[in-house]
């Protein structure tokens, strides 16, 4: 009678566990990415490169037969060549982009008979802003014998919104020049700062890291949806410079130059790269809710996948002296 009962039982455990197997796909066109970010007065350049899904067994091989660059606003129309020394990167020094401009990209490939395309524009209103207040933040964790000192540079910006033009998404880009002369360093050499901020429209953004995320990634930029009203906003954020040294007094941060760019982007550009950045901490996890789910990179690229995308930008660029913190 036992072996009657488990016999049974045996079938049914193999059956239940016959899984099919990951398995080559059939042949897939690989699809067209495009990358691309414009802004006025600069040169269009075009990231072009194929890609296939996953577990397909695709030999096809994609062929750029055009690359067509439209500005429907003065319906100048011209084509892109690839770069010299790059398979991937498309530009013209034919046409830079004016505010304003409204910009159509195709591309036709040999993988359909339909052109990739994708559309987007240049603001016409630039957002000027000045520097309203710098400063030093040290967070010193020393214990004991142990050293443990982080010195992190504070400045707040202020502007005026554009009250009468709505949605407005913005961003906040810091770049950094070191000026440190054993390491080389003539504050010729620009590199893009992590940024943290207190302002309450920032921190509400979905893609800004929340005080329960684990090991978390701080955006390269601060992006936002503008507020309206006729008051001036201001935003406060950090940022680090290159490295710190010991000297006979202290702990020196470095001297540097600090550009900072306030550019005003398209929906697309927002939608881009908000949901680039939140994908980067969704994967980290959170300590209360645990793993997030997948986060979808949007795309506006037609019969094809990536961004196209326009802004128009400010900045100043300030000098500040080396910083030395005594214990």
């Amino acid at each position: 009678m036992k072996n009657n009962i488990l016999l049974p039982f045996i079938l049914i455990f193999f059956v239940a566990c016959d899984y099919p197997f990951f398995t080559v796909q059939e042949e897939n066109i690989p699809k067209v990415v495009i990358s691309s970010f414009f802004c006025h007065d600069s040169l269009v350049r075009v990231k072009i490169e194929p890609v296939v899904d996953a577990f397909t067994n695709s030999m096809t091989t994609l062929v750029v037969e055009t690359v067509k660059l439209t500005n429907t606003k003065t319906g100048q129309t011209f084509f892109l060549q690839k770069e010299d020394n790059s398979g991937t990167i498309y530009s013209t020094t034919e046409m830079r982009p004016a505010l304003g401009d409204v910009l159509k990209i195709e591309v036709q490939t040999n993988a359909s008979e339909e052109p990739v395309v994708a559309v987007d524009s240049i603001a016409e209103t630039l957002v000027p802003f000045r520097i309203a207040d710098t400063g030093v933040m040290v967070i010193d964790n020393s214990s004991g014998n142990t050293f443990s000192c982080e010195i992190r540079r504070s400045v707040k910006i202020r502007f005026l919104p554009l009250s009468n033009e709505e949605p407005v998404y913005l961003e906040i880009i810091a770049f950094v020049s070191d000026y440190v002369d054993y390491l080389g360093l003539d504050g010729t050499s620009e590199r893009q700062s992590t940024l943290r901020s207190t302002t309450s429209f920032i921190t509400s953004e979905d893609y800004y890291p929340s005080s329960t995320a684990m090991d978390v990634y701080y955006p390269r930029s601060l992006l936002f949806k503008c507020p309206a009203g006729p008051d001036s906003l201001t935003v406060d954020f950090l940022y680090n410079t290159g490295s710190m040294s010991f000297a006979d007094d202290g702990v020196e941060d470095n001297a540097h130059d600090l550009r900072i760019e306030l550019r005003r982007v398209s929906k697309a550009y927002y939608q881009y790269k908000t949901a680039l950045y939140n994908q980067k901490n969704a994967i980290r996890g959170d300590i209360i809710n645990g793993g997030s789910p997948p986060v979808l990179v949007p795309s506006n690229v037609g019969n094809g996948v990536g961004v196209f995308a326009g802004y128009n930008g400010t900045s100043f660029t300030s000098y500040f002296d080396k910083y030395t913190y005594q214990q």
